[in-house]
């Protein structure tokens, strides 16, 4: 089915009825070209295989898009694919009506411009028919470099995937599983870091090295390893933080999640492995090779904060609850879908498995209304029996406890059976949808959205 953006963004409202890098170039006119085409991947050990993937760039490596904080950006996407795809900028708080774009089949141009608020960590990625075309490789990383230079640092990308392939290394294609919908979701069983199995990447030891880590992976949380050094995390979604040390501790990041972290090619190699719980997997190598030595970093270096509108006092401040439900003894017996109540059977009849505030996939209707510049507590109730990662559009926010944690994200990870509190200034105003970063329940129902108004108006829950 064909949407159109205002469908899209009136449904769920960011959702329909809501061993080379690829570097995008930038074209004569200053726009950045970013392709989608069909790719071939060697995947298997070694570059065996033969992988059919979709990808930004000609791969096989991830697509690379370098912008700048406070410059316009200019992008043009063209989609060679005989699928339209929607996508979304995760992590930018950038304009409402161009953070969530629609590129149909064809080639024919779609441009983006904007300007990014915030330098960091972020990544464009599918909204629409989710499981398929994340798994089949479609996502970019978005690097905005801060404003002002910071010290002279090493940058590298590393993109953590696991594929779900056969054993001549062909992506599986058992995509729509219901039974994967509803319980823990399309795992992989091939792990990859740029697309590549195990691969052996440089460091100087004249520089210390931001490394920039997503995952991309459908469901899987990625519990990730440094083996050989303890790293200075510096980042997360995006974000800074006050830098400290992993202590030899995984760096877990779910679906979707980023973190910036710093390292140093003089004091040797680095393995990267995954925290399996029942096993540990080496992924991939950072040697060390050449010589020097990196200058010391200031002992009260961090990065420059980002522009977020600090939290105002909560005391007064209105709380909006979101309602998880569904999946596998996650106690959904209806919902409401295409604006009907429909049963259990029904739902997943329709793909359907997962509802927030009884609602399954998109709606016209935002869970909340808010005026532009109000801070808002959000609760969010996880009646499911698995962990689940939201997404917020447009806004970053902090967990509260008894207060807020300090901390700004943009995905935030309920454990089951539990309820987690948020606060934000509502300051971008729009249509911004909240959905899952797991592939599977995204597609299957979990997502709804909120309106932030121009003006002071009447705060509405439908």
């Amino acid at each position: 089915m064909a949407f159109t953006r205002r469908q899209f963004l009136g449904g769920a409202t960011a959702l329909a009825a809501m061993p080379r890098l690829a570097i995008a170039q930038a074209a004569n006119d200053g726009f950045i070209e970013i392709a989608a085409g069909r790719v071939s991947l060697g995947l298997l050990e070694g570059g065996a295989g033969q992988t059919e993937a979709w990808m930004f760039g000609g791969g096989p490596g991830p697509a690379i898009v370098r912008a700048k904080q406070g410059a316009e950006l200019k992008l043009r996407f063209r989609n060679s694919l005989d699928q339209e795809i929607w996508l979304h900028f995760f992590g930018v708080r950038g304009p409402s009506e161009l953070m969530t774009i629609n590129v149909p089949p064809g080639g024919a141009p779609v441009d983006c411009v904007f300007t990014p608020p915030d330098a960091g960590t972020f990544w464009i990625g599918p909204m629409a028919d989710v499981s398929r075309t994340r798994d089949m490789g479609l996502h970019a990383v978005l690097i905005v470099e801060e404003a002002q230079p910071l010290a002279a640092f090493d940058d590298m990308v590393l993109v953590l995937d696991d594929w779900k392939l056969d054993d001549a290394g062909a992506i599986a294609g058992d995509f729509g599983n219901v039974e994967a919908m509803v319980g823990e979701g399309r795992l992989g069983n091939w792990f990859t870091v740029n697309n590549r199995f195990r691969p052996q990447l440089p460091l100087r030891p004249s520089r210390f090295t931001r490394l920039r880590l997503l995952n991309v992976a459908n469901v899987r949380a990625m519990g990730v390893l440094f083996k050989g050094q303890d790293p200075l995390l510096i980042a997360r979604d995006g974000q800074p933080l006050a830098p400290a040390p992993l202590d030899q501790k995984a760096l877990l990041l779910a679906p979707g999640q980023r973190a910036d972290l710093l390292v140093s090619g003089e004091e040797g190699d680095i393995r990267l492995a995954l925290d399996l719980f029942e096993d540990v997997v080496e992924i991939a190598y950072l040697t060390a090779s050449g010589h020097g030595a990196a200058p010391p970093i200031d002992d009260n270096f961090a990065l420059p904060g980002n522009p977020v509108p600090p939290l105002t006092s909560l005391a007064e401040t209105e709380t909006f609850s979101i309602l998880i439900e569904g999946g596998i003894k996650g106690g959904l017996k209806s919902a409401r879908l295409m604006g009907e109540e429909r049963d259990l059977r029904t739902l997943l009849e329709n793909g359907k498995g997962w509802a927030l505030n009884g609602v399954a996939g998109p709606s016209p209707e935002p869970m909340f209304s808010v005026p532009k510049g109000e801070t808002v507590l959000l609760e969010i109730d996880n009646r499911t029996a698995f962990s689940q990662a939201l997404h917020i559009h447009g806004h970053a926010w902090q967990e509260i406890a008894e207060v807020p944690s300090g901390l700004w994200r943009d995905t935030v990870v309920v454990p089951p059976g539990e309820v987690t509190t948020l606060a934000f200034v509502a300051d971008n105003p729009g249509t911004w949808a909240i959905h899952s970063l797991i592939a599977e329940r995204a597609d299957g129902g979990m997502i709804g959205s909120f309106r932030v108004l121009d003006a002071a108006g009447p705060t509405t829950v439908p």
